[in-house]
């Protein structure tokens, strides 16, 4: 049932020292208006369904968003199982990245085994915390048992020590250096540490760089106005401005820092955010992160918001009754591949004859949550 569209990005010839970048989209961006008109039982069920990709963090935000437009104060302890089934959910996007795209870049096979793990075990942690019920409803009451958690918790940690990083992911994540990171990656006992290295030694650390900056904290008011024009949904901009939302925004670790300072957001410093998000995800999967609001910022209208594995995700739900009267989502590809976005900006800085394989990797490292067609003229 899911509905995804596709991302058409075209390259031109350089003109100076920039190349014209086109981003068309057929994302079916206004899908939400489906569920006008619908109760809010039914949509809290059909919107998993209907945006297949993060799943879970598309149900996480529209409960979120229909609790707060009905005026619902959210449980805590539910929230903690809805947060840390959305980080869950991210844990097994990047490993995906990971152990199934990134092989191509090396002209290896997908190393299917690890993603089958965490896909069993990403079921096997939801029946632990949920049993048979959804924590994806309004007014849903979950608690937890922490010692059968912490167990799944352990089981979840070794993944990536395992299939990614080959030590534990406690230790990958003490290094805080680019020697550091040089000496982990020559040693190439993973396809994350030869992707590196092969990054590194091609001087693709900086590939891509540019200025666009990190999405700010959005004030709710100002949300609320902005999401009711189709425009915002469409080509979202902030006080109009482009912005990046993507794991390299929310991550920090003493490796970041140091390397942000020598390459900006380039190449080498998205792929080393990838890995630092799923090393800290995987070691921190029920954290008492909040990212949800309980006060309504209108009378019957609500913003729900998720940090899914590519971003920040906000769905906003008008509701009369039980009716849902007017509904809308942002999703982080449309901040990441807006026309004038850091997709764009990124692209546009690659010079030479053979920059294919650069703009694969900057693509994926950004990451779009549906499918792309690149050309380059």
């Amino acid at each position: 049932m899911g509905i995804e569209g596709a991302l058409m990005i075209g390259l031109a010839p350089p003109t100076g020292r920039a190349r014209r970048v086109v981003i068309a989209s057929t994302r079916p961006v206004h899908a939400s208006r489906l569920f006008r008109g619908k109760g809010v039982a039914e949509t809290l069920k059909l919107v998993p369904m209907l945006f297949s990709i993060c799943g879970t963090a598309q149900a996480c935000a529209a409960v979120r968003a229909c609790e707060q437009a009905i005026g619902m104060a959210p449980v805590q302890g539910t929230e903690r199982v809805r947060g840390g089934l959305v980080r869950l959910e991210s844990v097994r996007e990047h490993l995906w990245r990971i152990l199934l795209d990134w092989p191509a870049f090396l002209g290896e096979s997908p190393q299917q085994g690890g993603v089958a793990e965490v896909v069993a075990l990403q079921r096997e942690i939801r029946q632990a915390l949920c049993g048979d019920g959804d924590p994806f409803q309004s007014g849903a009451v979950f608690g937890n048992d922490s010692e059968l958690l912490d167990e799944h918790a352990q089981r979840l940690a070794a993944l990536p020590g395992k299939a990614v990083f080959a030590i534990p992911a406690g230790e990958w994540l003490d290094i805080d250096s680019e020697a550091g990171l040089a000496a982990w990656a020559a040693a190439g006992k993973t396809v994350a540490a030869r992707l590196v290295a092969q990054v590194m030694n091609q001087g693709w650390n900086g590939f891509g760089r540019s200025e666009v900056g990190a999405l700010p904290p959005l004030e709710s008011g100002p949300l609320h106005r902005a999401m009711l024009a189709d425009s915002f949904v469409e080509q979202p901009q902030w006080e109009g401005s482009c912005y990046e939302t993507t794991c390299l925004t929310r991550s920090d670790s003493a490796l970041l820092q140091s390397l942000r300072g020598c390459y900006g957001n380039g190449l080498l410093v998205r792929l080393v955010a990838r890995l630092t998000e799923l090393g800290q995800l995987s070691t921190g999967l029920l954290s008492e992160e909040r990212d949800f609001e309980s006060a309504p910022a209108e009378a019957g209208a609500g913003i729900g918001r998720a940090t899914a594995a590519r971003g920040e995700l906000l769905h906003r739900a008008t509701v009369k009754g039980d009716t849902i009267v007017d509904y809308r989502i942002v999703a982080p590809t449309e901040w990441n591949f807006h026309p004038q976005g850091v997709v764009a900006a990124s692209l546009a800085t690659l010079q030479g004859d053979d920059i294919e394989p650069q703009a694969r990797l900057l693509i994926n490292a950004i990451d779009p949550c549906v499918a792309y067609e690149l050309r380059i003229g």
